[in-house]
């Protein structure tokens, strides 16, 4: 689909460019093709913001400032495509192709969170862990169900509330009402499922209500302190670590991780594998470290254990700001690293890597989630597994480089940068 209207590019220490240009409205980019110039290839995740008013559309993009203006009676054609299209191309790499279980459910959405409000008419999607809306031109909003405090239906509406203070109210569903609560419940159902099977292979035995019931505190991929898992359930956090500890390597591995915790600073998880099958669902733990320096170490072990050889690749170390409060970490860690579905990308690739075309939505991610900045500054290095040994060595040496160092630094094994350091891993 082509527009034709007219540019103003503005970019710091560099002549501004403006002038008549023709629009292509691509699946994954928007191409600027000025009638006098050099095209311009923006991938929609390049996009940093995309804001229509007054018939003009503002675009940020790294380091510089679009506007489109001069559209005529196309404007609002050109708008809703092209926040279908940008909307679209986020969700598939946001989510890392988390499967969508149901769509084409339209609604009236009331939204608000605090600081935030957005009211009109929107698609709803149900994926594997969330709630999507469509609107017609603003970006996706999305609730992860480990949020949902709350789902009332009254008078053909449904209003929804979370844990962040976000309220959705859906009305205007007509005939797909029941349709859209029942698909809602049923995948809520699902995830509960999916961490009582967790739990139950971890806690074989164990009293099925006791398990039911943890399931509404540990939802899929929300970090709980194991002081509350082990108040809401006498016990169950000690079968939990057993069964982490089958193995003799996950059990050295995980003795050595505890030892370094400080008294209840300890937190478990249960996440499905963003690659179903290939990549395994995890139990997540995240140990809070006081000396040399508050610390927070986080360790992933497969529900399903590998046997012997260790299954894990690599354990993240992350600066803790000082008199930090342990649940409000948590809370703060489960925010930033839902916003990119648990990727750790946007976290480990260094500054230049950033800039790269192939992470632009992690670039995106960054510079539209706050809770995602703050924890990439808090980063301080990972200590990666390998049969070579040196592991216990490496996580010991990035809390000493943690407590010492100043500002954003990173370890580095050796002192430069590794290509596993560079690179990350999903």
């Amino acid at each position: 689909m082509k527009f034709e209207g007219s540019y103003s590019l503005e970019r710091a220490g560099a002549p501004p460019e403006k002038g008549a240009v023709v629009l292509s409205l691509l699946e994954d980019s928007l191409v600027l093709a000025p009638a006098r110039g050099t095209p311009l290839t923006l991938p929609w995740e390049s996009l940093l913001s995309f804001s229509p008013a007054d018939h003009k559309v503002l675009l940020a993009i790294s380091g510089a400032s679009l506007v489109i203006s001069g559209l005529g009676y196309k404007y609002d054609d050109l708008v809703r495509r092209a926040s279908r299209l940008r909307n679209e191309r986020l969700i598939k790499l946001g989510l890392a192709g988390e499967p969508m279980k149901h769509s084409m459910i339209e609604a009236d959405l009331s939204f608000s969170a605090p600081g935030r409000e957005f009211a009109g008419r929107c698609e709803l999607r149900i994926h594997e862990t969330s709630l999507l809306a469509l609107p017609e031109t603003a970006e996706y909003l999305r609730l992860p169900f480990r949020y949902i405090a709350e789902v009332k239906e009254e008078d053909y509406a449904v209003e929804i509330k979370a844990v962040t203070g976000e309220i959705w109210r859906l009305s205007g569903l007509g005939g797909k009402y029941d349709h859209f609560r029942g698909s809602l419940a049923a995948a809520m159902g699902e995830n509960a499922l999916f961490v009582q099977g967790a739990l139950a292979a971890a806690m074989p035995g164990a009293d099925p209500l006791k398990v039911r019931a943890l399931s509404g505190l540990l939802k899929e991929g929300l970090l709980v302190a194991s002081e509350a898992i082990e108040k809401a359930a006498p016990g169950a956090f000690a079968l939990i670590e057993k069964r982490i500890c089958s193995s003799k390597t996950d059990a050295a591995e995980y003795g050595f991780l505890k030892g370094l915790a400080a008294p209840g600073r300890l937190a478990f998880g249960v996440k499905k594998g963003l690659m179903g099958a290939l990549s395994g669902d995890h139990f997540i733990l995240v140990f809070g470290v006081e000396k040399p320096a508050p610390a927070a170490v986080v360790e992933y072990f497969l529900v399903e254990p590998a046997g012997e050889k260790t299954d894990k690749a690599a354990t993240y170390v992350y600066r803790l700001p000082p008199a930090v409060v342990w649940e409000d970490f948590l809370s703060f860690f489960n925010r930033a690293m839902t916003a990119v579905n648990f990727r750790r990308m946007p976290v480990l690739l260094s500054d230049e890597a950033l800039l790269a075309p192939k992470n632009a939505v992690y670039a995106g991610a960054l510079a539209r989630v706050t809770e995602l900045r703050e924890l990439r500054s808090l980063y301080a290095g990972r200590a990666v597994h390998s049969e070579d040994g040196g592991w216990e060595a490496d996580v010991k040496a990035i809390l000493g480089f943690a407590a010492s160092s100043r500002g954003q630094a990173r370890w580095r094994k050796g002192g430069a940068a590794g290509p596993e350091e560079e690179e990350g891993e999903e």
